[in-house]
């Protein structure tokens, strides 16, 4: 049985390669359950591969991954069976919305509930409806993704993800992809789970997101964890050469 206070992910001596390109290095990383982590750092310094090795959407080539007692070697492949496990417990919310353009906002938030949790449709669409209104967006259950705005898809894409009941959200800058306007709505939803106690990993540029929400701030640059602190920390006294740099960098804009 898990205890309480054992860390509801585990990531240890994480490496991943794409051919000749070493992608991740020695990432280690522990995350409490209820916790909120920002990652940040430059384009191509490996956050999202970070996120896609959690639910195994990656593979990798060193290290262990364990989400709640469930552990996924590089050696020894894991069954099957446990990495679907992996990705029934774990939302993730992309760029880009990944909706079915042919199924209404409902028929897409109750696909997956019952094909892999085996729910009735009744019991699939009830919590979805109140999902969707978790998320602000009840009136929209009945259109298709493509009537509605970029803010209002990512809404739903929220809302999908977590009528998978997961024990872990993954968000792969989910406002990137965004008109300006539209942004804040979608952080505005991200802020009300942190709120709710939902265990959570962002990876995003939204630095004032960071400072409202996150618990900590990881920074990678080239594959590696830089820094880790608090936000106050992270933002007022960088330790690192490249976190000060990065943030002088964004911070401008």
């Amino acid at each position: 049985m898990t205890q309480p206070d054992t860390p509801l992910l585990s990531i240890r001596g994480l490496n991943k390669w794409f051919g000749a390109y070493h992608a991740l290095r020695d990432v280690d990383l522990q995350v409490a359950r209820g916790e909120r982590i920002v990652v940040c750092g430059p384009s191509g310094s490996g956050k999202s591969t970070l996120i896609r090795c959690i639910n195994r959407i990656e593979g990798f080539e060193e290290g262990s991954i364990t989400l709640d007692g469930l552990g996924t070697a590089a050696k020894g492949r894991a069954a099957t069976r446990e990495v679907e496990e992996i990705r029934r417990q774990v939302g993730m919310v992309f760029q880009h919305f990944n909706l079915f353009p042919h199924m209404s906002v409902l028929e897409n938030c109750i696909l997956a509930p019952m094909r892999s949790l085996r729910e009735s449709r009744a019991t699939a669409e009830g919590r979805a409806r109140e999902l969707l209104a978790r998320v602000r967006i009840a009136d929209q259950a009945d259109k298709y993704p493509g009537q509605l705005s970029g803010g209002q898809q990512q809404r739903v894409a929220i809302a999908r993800a977590l009528c998978m009941r997961p024990r872990l959200m993954l968000f792969d800058e989910p406002t990137s992809a965004l008109d300006p306007e539209m942004v804040q709505e979608v952080l505005d939803t991200m802020v009300t789970l942190a709120e709710d106690g939902m265990t959570m990993i962002c990876v995003t540029h939204e630095m004032g997101f960071a400072r409202q929400v996150a618990d900590r701030v990881v920074f990678m640059d080239q594959g590696q964890i830089l820094e880790v602190a608090p936000p106050g920390e992270f933002f007022d006294h960088p330790r690192h050469d490249r976190s000060r740099e990065f943030l002088g960098r964004i911070l401008a804009h």
